[in-house]
This record gives C-alpha cells, sequence and structure tokens, in this order.
C-alpha cells in the first residue's frame, strides 16, 4: 500500500490553492530587531483599514487552514480585534505573532481567548534579558514579554514561543527549551536567522550544524522543540521541513500585495485588483519558485527541503542560500522512536484536501502530501478505532504514516 505520493522527480508538490496565509497588518513595532524580517519601510505608511482586510479575508478565509496575523506589530494595527474577530469568526486557525507587548495585558488576553480557534505566537529571542534585549534592540523589555505569556497560559490561551537562532543566543537554546516548560508554553521553534547579510548576527554554518544537532537531540527527548523551517538537508540532517512558501503558504503586505512569504521582496500582484487564484497561479509566483538552482534538483532530499530558501537567493548578493551544500546522492532521514499506544484511539486534527497528486493533509503550519489510497486509513482516524485495530486492517505502511501524524500532533487521541 502506498501512503506517500511518488517524489522520484524530486519536485515540490505545489497546493492548487494557499492553505496558510500571513496577513501583515502594519509595519509598526515598539522593537527594532538588528535582524528585522519585514521587507517593506519600517515607517508610518498607509495601511489597510479593518473593512478593506474583511473583504480580503472573505477571499481567502474558504480555502485557509491558518491564518497568522502579523507585521510589525500586528497589535498596533488601530482596528487590530475587529480583524481579528472576523478571521476569528471562521473555522480557520488563527494566529497572533506578536513580540509580547501590548497595553492593556489582561484586555489582550481575554479579548483573543474569546475565540477557540486563536492561539498566540510570541516572539522571544534568548532565555537571558541580554540576550533578548541585544537582538531587539529594546532593552528592559524582557521581563514584561515573559510576565505576559505566563498571563496568557493562565488564562488559557495556547501559546508556541519563536527564537530566531543568532549570535547573541545560539549557546542558550537548552535554556530557552528549559523556560518554554517553565512558562507552560505549548512549543518553541528556533528559526534561522534570513534576510540580508549581517555578519554580527547570523551563524556560521559550522555553528548552524552545531545548533542543528543540539535542537535535534531536544526533540528526541520530546522537549517541547521544534525546527523552523528551511534547514537544507545538506547543511546537516534533521528534522525541519522544506519551507512552504509558495507551495502551500503566501504573505499579504500592509498594502494589500500578494508575496510568497513575508522574507521575499517580489511583489507577485494587488489582491484589489487581481483574484487570489490568478495569482497563486500566475508567471511571477512560477518565475519565483522556479529561483532554486537547479543542481538542488537532483539532490535526494530536494522532495523533503525544497533546497532552501529562495527568498535568501533574492536577498543575498551570491544569490544563493548560504546554506546550501552539494547535492546529496542519497538521503535517510534521522531515526525517530515513534511508538504509537496501541489502544489509543486516533483522531483527525487536520484536513484533508484533495489535490492532483491525491491528497494534502493540512494542520497548524504543517502539510503532508499522502496518495489517493492512504484515504481509507485517514478516515479510520475517526476516534472509534485504535491504533492497533487500524494496522490490523491496513498493514505496517499505515502505521509509518499514523507514527509521523501523531508525532507532528496531527492526530490526537479521541476523548
Amino acid at each position: 500500500m502506498v501512503v506517500k505520493p511518488n517524489s522520484e522527480t524530486h519536485s515540490m508538490l505545489i497546493l492548487s490553492h494557499p492553505a496558510i496565509f500571513a496577513l501583515e497588518l502594519t509595519s509598526a513595532c515598539h522593537h527594532r530587531c538588528i535582524g528585522c524580517s519585514n521587507v517593506f519601510p519600517m515607517r508610518d505608511v498607509r495601511v489597510l483599514d479593518a473593512c478593506q482586510w474583511q473583504s480580503l479575508l472573505s477571499h481567502i478565509i474558504p480555502g485557509a487552514v491558518q491564518i497568522r496575523l502579523t507585521g510589525g506589530e500586528p497589535t498596533l494595527h488601530p482596528e487590530f480585534f475587529e480583524i481579528l474577530d472576523y478571521a476569528a469568526d471562521s473555522d480557520a486557525l488563527v494566529a497572533v505573532f506578536t513580540n509580547g507587548r501590548w497595553a492593556a495585558p489582561l484586555d489582550f488576553v481575554r479579548r483573543v481567548k474569546r475565540h477557540d480557534n486563536a492561539s498566540l505566537l510570541v516572539s522571544l529571542h534568548g532565555a537571558r534579558p541580554e540576550s533578548h534585549g541585544a537582538f531587539t534592540r529594546a532593552p528592559g523589555t524582557f521581563a514584561e514579554i515573559v510576565a505576559n505569556i505566563r498571563l496568557a497560559v493562565q488564562h488559557g490561551l495556547r501559546v508556541t514561543l519563536s527564537c530566531v537562532v543568532t549570535r547573541y543566543n545560539w549557546q542558550e537554546i537548552e535554556q530557552v527549551a528549559a523556560l518554554t516548560t517553565d512558562l507552560g508554553a505549548d512549543l518553541v521553534t528556533f528559526p534561522r536567522y534570513m534576510g540580508k547579510p549581517l555578519p554580527e548576527v547570523e551563524l556560521t554554518p559550522t555553528q548552524l550544524r552545531e545548533v542543528t544537532q543540539r535542537i535535534e537531540a531536544l526533540i528526541a527527548n520530546n522537549t517541547l522543540v521544534q525546527h523552523s523551517t528551511c534547514l537544507p538537508q545538506c547543511l546537516a540532517p534533521n528534522d525541519s521541513e522544506g519551507c512552504h512558501a509558495g507551495v502551500a503558504y503566501v504573505a499579504v503586505d500592509p498594502q494589500g500585495n500578494l508575496r510568497p512569504c513575508t522574507f521575499s521582496p517580489t511583489v507577485i500582484g494587488s489582491l484589489f485588483e487581481h483574484s487570489l487564484h490568478d495569482l497563486w497561479h500566475s508567471v511571477a509566483m512560477d518565475a519565483w519558485r522556479d529561483l532554486m538552482p537547479v543542481e538542488c534538483i537532483s539532490c535526494a532530499a530536494y522532495a523533503l527541503c525544497h533546497g532552501g530558501c529562495r527568498a535568501m537567493i533574492e536577498l543575498r548578493p551570491e544569490r544563493r542560500d548560504p546554506l546550501r551544500g552539494e547535492p546529496l546522492s542519497e538521503y535517510i532521514a534521522p531515526p525517530r522512536n515513534r511508538q504509537l499506544p496501541a489502544n489509543a484511539k486516533p483522531q483527525r486534527h487536520f484536513r484533508i484536501r484533495q489535490e492532483s497528486f491525491g491528497y494534502a493533509l493540512l494542520g497548524v503550519g504543517q502539510v503532508v502530501p499522502v496518495a489517493a489510497a492512504a484515504l481509507p486509513v485517514l478516515e479510520a482516524c475517526d476516534g472509534t478505532a485504535s491504533f492497533a485495530q487500524i494496522g490490523e486492517l491496513f498493514g505496517q505502511p499505515a502505521l509509518d504514516l499514523l507514527g509521523e501524524l501523531w508525532e507532528r500532533g496531527m492526530l490526537i487521541p479521541a476523548r
């Protein structure tokens, strides 16, 4: 039984419609991060009002699995809560990507908590005030942000932390993971720095390879840790996924322009002038998808990592992701000890979308392609049959797929 689509061509499996949207509500922010990822000017510019965002959302929501409200600092948009309420009144999952500094923290937490499908993604760039402040250029804010994270957790909000790995904090990875547990947050991710060259901020490939191995060790020990995306497998074997930009994910800037991702300066077109469908399938978007050097396509790991970050190719004078190495002739994934609880009855925590290659399983920021033959296995995960029973019906390949989904949190035990 085939549970994954054939990837012998090493091509990306592009969704017919994006599932993950990053809405950049404003360029305003309290912080002046030395490695800020915003590619639009960090100054007061005309931004869409709530009615305009609602107009765009009415076209986005029908196909959206996840909507990320970001910026700048999205909570500084003067009509933030109106936009949040409209987005969260859909069945899409809504994540507020915030720096954790809110004018009225208790009121903010309570208003987000009104929505069962809303969560927070909070930037915390170190385990100490010094390392966090060195990157954010906002000294004295670490304690405020930590207190607000605790407040959000105490009120039952789901909170994920995002810690960009830099020269200021790369020795603190384990301490950040421990702080995540102490704060009661659900998870911490460790994106690498992506942007124009900043030698004083970004790690060398050797340092990042070491950090990758340390993160892998944390993951193996079942800590609340995940990689972010865009770590080429030729750097070091790792559990990260290829970037979803242009595959399942897209960004909308403060003026309503569609971009491939929040790091890319490329404007595909205005959503006020063109349909989302036409821009997603446009020549300009295909050209951006084709930015990856041709030698990556021959790599044995290309279908997994997509060759790294296309935005980095645009932003770097050498026109390549600096972490990209030589193509791999073979790839063996890091071993995972996936022990499924035999008597647990798995229930789907993802959406199934039919695609040309079979089906896309769409979770929170996750996309897993599967072949059409996997559908009966997925339908069996309805909370009535145990893993043992599903294994008896469909065999070990089915359990291998379900083990991956269980580990990702895309299957949950039935209540």
